[in-house]
């Protein structure tokens, strides 16, 4: 009985990993040179490791240049980036059927499968049956919300500062974080519909897929961590920043277990599915 368990649940999130991994390696040939003119820009325009936004000193003439050359901020570009970046995450989608699996993404599916079907066989209500004051799911429950909206209005505040200081790096950076966002909320939805999984709050709760609920994935963990893989790869050296937000998108995610919103694997997979798509817009 337990072995059944086990391979029940390790099927369960193998569709979601598949299309995880396939999305940010599959098309990844195809956009090569999209990648290096991308490499090339970022080198150019990315601020010093030492600071988040730019030194005065050091880029007057550059930002003087950069201002003169910037289109600026407007609703018919905002749209039509957004459109951009709509058509490439779907382009990344296209691609899953013919790259479901690679050898080289095995190294980091299977230890998260692995890892994913243990949790729906062993953890996950376990844990939830830990967590039982009322004050504590409250505080949870709260602190993500907080969070989330920290990350988007960080998304916010930057494009809103690149648009008035001519500064399309950062910009640039706050609406990539922003379409990041957006992508792994709809595709976190798409599963949502798919598995179909009790929340843990429903009364008498088994973490059932298809059962009549929205839990599996987690959308906070989606929605966290594409902003932080956006930030960190827009700005690889500068560590505080790097690391501070992928610090912000673990406080959110983490919390979603006590406040009784989502199992462990729910925010497991949440960050996994999070984490690619930002990886696959900040590189495209």
């Amino acid at each position: 009985m337990s072995i059944y368990r086990l391979t029940g649940a390790f099927r369960l999130p193998v569709c979601s990993l598949l299309i995880c991994g396939a999305v940010v390696h599959g098309p990844r040939t195809s956009f090569a040179q999209t990648a290096n003119s991308f490499g090339e820009r970022t080198q150019n325009a990315e601020p010093p490791s030492g600071t988040f936004e730019f030194s005065e000193e050091n880029q007057q003439q550059p930002q003087a240049q950069e201002a003169a050359e910037d289109p600026g901020c407007s609703v018919r570009r905002f749209s039509h980036e957004t459109w951009a970046e709509a058509s490439q995450f779907g382009h990344g989608l296209k691609g899953v059927p013919r790259t479901a699996v690679r050898p080289g993404n095995l190294k980091w599916e299977l230890p998260i499968l692995a890892a994913t079907g243990v949790m729906i066989a062993k953890v996950d209500r376990p844990a939830d049956n830990r967590i039982q004051s009322k004050s504590l799911r409250q505080t949870a429950g709260q602190w993500s919300n907080v969070g989330l909206g920290l990350e988007l209005g960080l998304g916010a505040l930057a494009y809103g500062m690149g648009c008035g200081k001519h500064h399309s790096y950062l910009r640039d950076t706050g609406f990539k974080t922003l379409a990041a966002m957006g992508a792994a909320g709809t595709a976190d939805l798409v599963l949502k519909l798919a598995f179909d999984r009790q929340f843990p709050y429903t009364p008498n709760s088994t973490g059932k897929f298809w059962g009549g609920g929205r839990s599996f994935p987690s959308g906070h963990s989606a929605t966290s961590f594409a902003f932080a893989a956006v930030v960190a790869h827009r700005y690889p050296k500068n560590k505080w920043v790097k690391w501070g937000a992928y610090a912000l998108a673990t406080g959110v995610s983490l919390s979603r277990y006590p406040a009784k919103k989502h199992y462990p694997s729910d925010i497991l997979i949440g960050a996994t599915l999070g984490y690619v798509t930002g990886t696959y817009l900040a590189e495209h």
